[in-house]
Formats: C-alpha cells, sequence, structure tokens
C-alpha cells in the first residue's frame, strides 16, 4: 500500500487544489549554513567566526489530478496562483503544513519559476512548486500558562517544551485594588 503524502499551503488543503504530492518532493532535514570564516596572509586555515542557518527551499513535486478537461486544468493552476500570489501578483507568505507533522507549520513564498508538463490530453500536469521559508524553523502553537503569585518570594517556574531556546513573555496584571510596588523578576537559564 503506497503512502499518500498531503500538505495545505495558505490553509488550503493539497487536494482541494487538484494536487497530490509525489514521493520524491525536497524537503531538506537542515538548511544549508552561511559560514563566517577569514582567511588571513600568512596563516594556516581561516579564522571561524561561527555559522547561522540560510532560508529552507522547499520543492514541492506534484501531480495537478484534479482535472477532467483542459478548462479544468488552466482552473486548478489561476486557483494555485491565487494561493501564492496576492491581488498585485506578488508573492505572498503562506503557511506550509505536512499532514505528517499537523502541528509544525513552515512560513513560506514563491520563489522562483513554475512551470507545467501537460500529459493525458491535457487536463493532468505535473509541477514543481518552488518555496522558501526565510525563517528556516518550523513552529507549533504557543503555550500559554497563567500563575497567580499570591505570597511574596512565590516562585514560578516556566518550561519551554520546544527543541531551541526561545525566551518567554512575562505579562503582569494587578487583579486586586492594593497598589503593588517593588516587582523584582529574576531568570534563571538552565544549561
Amino acid at each position: 500500500m503506497s503512502v499518500v503524502h498531503r500538505f495545505t499551503l495558505g490553509g488550503v488543503a493539497d487536494s482541494t487544489l487538484g494536487l497530490q504530492l509525489l514521493r520524491g518532493y525536497e524537503e531538506p532535514a537542515l538548511p544549508s549554513t552561511r559560514d563566517r570564516a577569514v582567511a588571513i596572509p600568512g596563516r594556516q586555515g581561516e579564522w571561524d567566526f561561527g555559522a547561522d542557518l540560510r532560508e529552507r527551499k522547499i520543492s514541492l513535486q506534484c501531480a495537478l489530478t484534479g482535472a477532467t478537461t483542459q478548462a479544468g486544468l488552466a482552473a486548478l493552476i489561476r486557483a494555485l496562483s491565487a494561493v501564492l500570489l496576492d491581488v498585485d501578483g506578488k508573492p505572498v507568505d503562506c503557511a506550509l503544513v505536512f499532514d505528517k507533522e499537523p502541528t509544525k507549520t513552515y512560513t513560506v513564498r514563491y520563489c522562483g519559476s513554475l512551470s507545467i508538463a501537460r500529459l493525458c490530453a491535457a487536463t493532468l500536469g505535473k509541477l514543481t512548486i518552488p518555496l522558501v521559508a526565510h525563517d528556516p524553523y518550523a513552529y507549533g502553537a504557543e503555550e500559554e500558562t497563567e500563575e497567580s503569585i499570591t505570597v511574596d518570594g512565590q516562585e514560578v517556574t516556566v518550561t519551554n517544551s520546544g527543541a531551541f531556546r526561545s525566551a518567554p513573555v512575562i505579562t503582569l496584571h494587578n487583579v486586586g485594588g492594593t497598589s503593588v510596588t517593588g516587582i523584582t523578576l529574576t531568570t534563571k537559564k538552565q544549561l
């Protein structure tokens, strides 16, 4: 039994766009790096200043299978264009979510060119949708917790359940009628 890969792009399901993701789609495990190194004359090797991740390039190789006529295929192509472009015809940021990881979202934009190989009396098509995620990470839902501090010296622990370091956003609200003075926030970074 073959696995059917599914995705949504800009909140629109691939099946709504008449698309079927093919097995050969490219979603790199990690984007390439932007290395910062300088070669110094008279010194062996390079001086290493570290590295960062570049943008993540995703190529969705798809079959356009939802049409029975040439006009229907053209309508599917226009529907895909409406997801990828704004009303002025400029590429727009869209959410890309794969069904294999439904809680993770990439923010991508159309980047490159899109050509369609028309097959089977031009009612089927094959295309590769070139996308770029300038922020290379997939994001999940934000977690919100609410704690009430009722006594002096009370400690509240905030835990990041993600894989990467992320600073919490702390919002303080005084729900009482008495003024609160002398608030001190102390953070501890665990290694």
